[in-house]
């Protein structure tokens, strides 16, 4: 890809992130300290995220390049600060980010699987072995709601501290997917493969409960659609998508419907990179042909 194309779809992904990040302020810090649940400082927490991400890569540019670059990783760092849950330590997420995208840094020429799925297991696994892995809020846990189906489009379920809100999920996939780079086949058979499952499961089970995963919708649309992590060619960009659905919706029935998009998206990076390094170790060992 490009340079300048690169760029362009750089500055459309962030663009179309800040309507998710003001949204997850309003619901993950204004509602929470309306009920005087924290502190005023914490309204912003869900900005602090990315910002912390941003910083840190913006540090490391200036350290090694001398010069802000315009790539990706901004948009990978943005989207780790969106996804991970509301009671997050931001000590040690911010301690996790600069140790793991320092050592991804430098070997980014043998690690291509999906950075931001890495940390994410990383922080959770974290949480888990503290004690502290949760996706609810202070709101969710002192206060009991029945929500409608707008206050879920709208994005009042739970899950990541700024990833809830479908309306705007779907608003920036319209945007996206007029751009020629942005590898819109990747989202589609995510969500088709996975929902089909989820209907069957419905019909099975009567059980509701992952057949609505926001969760599922914005890792697809950003995450597992990343372009450095995941197929270029159309056909395997296809079977890329439906593997990642089927994984989400096992993961989400046995372990857990939030996390499920995204453990689902490193397994699928991770068997991709192996294919690729595959593929050019045989190359590597082709002997010449002598004339």
């Amino acid at each position: 890809m490009k340079t300048a194309k690169t760029k362009n779809l750089v500055i459309q992904h962030i663009l179309l992130l800040i309507p998710l990040i003001i949204y997850g302020i309003y619901k993950n810090g204004y509602l929470i300290y309306e009920k005087k649940l924290i502190q005023p400082a914490m309204i912003l927490k869900p900005l602090y995220f990315v910002l912390i991400g941003i910083f840190i890569k913006l540090v490391y540019d200036l350290i090694r390049y001398h010069k802000i670059k315009v790539d990706y990783d901004y948009v990978c760092l943005s989207l780790l600060g969106m996804i991970v849950p509301y009671n997050t330590n931001l000590i040690i997420y911010s301690i996790v980010v600069i140790i793991t995208f320092i050592i991804i840094k430098l070997l980014s020429k043998y690690i291509k699987f999906n950075y931001i799925c890495l940390v994410y297991i990383i922080i959770l696994g974290i949480a888990y072995i503290m004690h502290s892995l949760t996706f609810m809020t202070p709101l969710d846990l002192n206060y009991s709601y029945n929500f409608d189906f707008l206050d879920i489009l709208m994005g009042r379920s739970i899950g990541g501290i700024s990833s809830t809100s479908l309306i705007l999920i779907t608003f920036a996939y319209i945007f996206l997917v007029n751009n020629y780079y942005y590898k819109k086949n990747i989202p589609l058979f995510i969500n088709i493969s996975y929902l089909l499952l989820a209907i069957v499961y419905y019909a099975i089970t009567k059980n509701i409960s992952i057949l609505l995963n926001i969760e599922v919708v914005f890792g697809s649309v950003f995450v597992s659609s990343i372009p450095n992590y995941s197929p270029y060619r159309k056909n395997n960009q296809i079977f890329y998508g439906i593997a990642i659905g089927v994984l989400s919706f096992i993961i989400a029935i046995f372990i857990n419907r939030i996390i499920a998009i995204y453990v689902a998206t490193f397994i699928a990076s991770l068997f991709l990179y192996i294919e690729k390094s595959n593929r050019s170790s045989k190359k590597s060992t082709k002997l010449p042909i002598s004339k």
